[in-house]
């Protein structure tokens, strides 16, 4: 077996959602729910040197009620040749780690992927190179159009594969490859891409406790790991270089609790950073149909979105962006950790928004 560094192939893979590539090119990190690499392999066997950081989840003790931090690492998963279920999926539990992709008795060639399954800020995944028995093939041409999905743990798919409502946070009960966004982009063949976070809102409430918000980390190819690294200069993403057809925003569970925060003016404080989130998407997005969606666990704010919409169109003549409104949690379907949507949900809702955009694409 023979080592390539990634730094030697960054002309040989397909980077997946948004990654960022350290400073001298040592590592990929690919922190965001489905992002990681594509290869083309030709050999029997297949391993990745991986990086990881922990993120933390705040716990209690189970005999003194006092809260507690302990880590949480990153998962990943691996498809083989477009399958729709992973051949693989394991955590990254250190910050080094020799992971098998694959192997077979028999040589042939492949095309894998490998992705993260986890959300960003739950712990952060970097790829350093390959270890093979074989060749990395350079990537054939992807004719796949592009989906971004912009949201909170709905997004993220988190606690979707417990049927513990009351769990809390675990990194191996949130599927990213289940969520409702990666199942949307398979049944409508299109390459996603996910920005979300557990807990965040749209924009800043005092108050609120997510250390970020959407407005202010959309910007960034991965602004959770260069602040938490240390970095000044933070990475914008290119947006030019990776044009996007459809984008589907799905915030405001999190800020109906977070504007009660802001007191008399948090409905008119939500109203305004929406409005201008949606103009700045637009801008950045200049060619995608937008989908302003809300759901599955909370509609609240869904009349409101639809009149910041409507607004919206009549001043711009903007008629590339739609209202979505998700499915609401079955009763018959089982619950995920904290209340959340299960993965039974989370079909029904990828079914009902690939069905959507199957008939803004028919208009």
């Amino acid at each position: 077996m023979h080592y390539q560094s990634i730094q030697e192939l960054y002309e040989t893979i397909r980077p997946l959602g948004r990654t960022l590539p350290e400073a001298g090119g040592g590592t990929l990190w690919c922190d965001w729910t489905l992002s990681g690499v594509e290869l083309r392999f030709r050999g029997t066997t297949l391993l990745a040197d991986l990086t990881a950081l922990p993120g933390a989840e705040l716990d209690r003790n189970p005999f003194t009620g006092a809260p507690v931090e302990r880590p949480t690492w990153p998962w990943c998963a691996v498809i083989l040749d477009g399958a729709g279920t992973p051949s693989r999926v394991f955590e990254v539990p250190s910050d080094r780690e020799t992971c098998l992709l694959f192997h077979s008795g028999d040589a042939g060639t492949h095309t894998l992927r490998l992705v993260k399954r986890t959300e960003n800020g739950k712990g952060f995944l970097g790829i350093r190179g390959f270890w093979l028995d074989g060749e990395l093939l350079p990537p054939e041409p992807s004719t796949r159009r592009e989906i971004v999905f912009i949201g909170d743990s709905i997004t993220c798919g988190f606690g979707n594969s417990t049927e513990e409502k009351d769990r809390l946070f675990f990194a191996q009960d949130e599927d990213g490859w289940l969520s409702h966004g990666a199942i949307a982009a398979r049944l409508l063949d299109l390459e996603p891409t996910l920005v979300s976070s557990s807990g965040i809102a749209l924009t800043t409430y005092a108050g609120w406790p997510h250390p970020y918000a959407m407005d202010r980390l959309y910007d960034y190819a991965d602004r959770m790991l260069e602040d938490k690294l240390g970095v000044e200069t933070l990475t914008p993403w290119d947006f030019a270089a990776h044009p996007a057809d459809y984008v589907v925003l799905n915030l405001g569970t999190n800020d109906v609790n977070a504007m009660a925060l802001e007191g008399p003016d948090g409905a008119a404080h939500h109203a305004r950073a929406y409005e201008a989130f949606l103009r700045h998407l637009r801008e950045v997005h200049p060619q995608a149909r937008l989908i302003c969606a809300l759901g599955s666990m909370d509609y609240y704010l869904y009349s409101d979105i639809e009149r910041i919409v409507a607004a919206y169109r009549r001043d711009t003549g903007d008629r590339a962006v739609f209202c979505f409104r998700y499915p609401k949690m079955d009763i018959a379907d089982p619950v995920g950790a904290c209340g959340h949507p299960h993965v039974n949900t989370h079909r029904n809702m990828a079914r009902a928004l690939a069905g959507f955009i199957a008939g803004l694409d028919r208009a």
